[in-house]
């Protein structure tokens, strides 16, 4: 008869394996670590609801990660890295939400980043849309009031 941590594991892996594709190495090698991770769980689990006497934590005790990655070589050029994957890509937004369910709220809150400093989309992006913005004549003065006589 399967254990807990065994069924769990499988309903982890069907999902991650029904939106991602995976080699079947990647796949055993998933399988072994959600597996070990759940039942890591399981005993450190009971150790802290002995220790705790019960109580569960409240959604307030958001994990902080650290960064693997040096901060000044998030955001270049052609690319900004993700701290969740590792991968580089022109915009960041979409990819965490699809691929880490996360918003950018929660990105930045997890990582402890400043939003102003740590741009989620590269220097060469971020230029070729704020050129094609001044094109249309966003952003001058009058810009509604030249639109609406036009």
């Amino acid at each position: 008869m399967a254990t807990e941590a065994l069924k769990l594991t499988a309903q982890i892996v069907i999902s991650h394996a029904s939106m991602s594709e995976l080699t079947p190495k990647e796949l055993v090698d998933e399988i072994k670590v959600i597996y070990n991770v759940l039942t890591a769980l399981e005993s450190s689990e009971a150790l802290l609801e002995a220790a705790e006497g019960g109580a569960e934590p409240g959604p307030e005790a958001e994990v902080l990660k650290k960064p693997s990655i040096p901060l000044d070589e998030i955001v270049k050029e052609k690319y900004v890295v993700c701290l969740e994957c590792g991968k580089k890509m022109r915009t960041l937004k979409a990819h965490l939400r699809k691929a880490h369910h996360l918003a950018p709220a929660e990105y930045f809150r997890r990582y402890s980043l400043d939003p102003k400093k740590y741009p989620l989309v590269c220097k060469e992006y971020s230029e070729q849309r704020r050129k094609l913005a001044k094109e249309k004549g966003l952003g001058e003065r009058g810009f509604r009031r030249k639109k609406a006589s036009a």
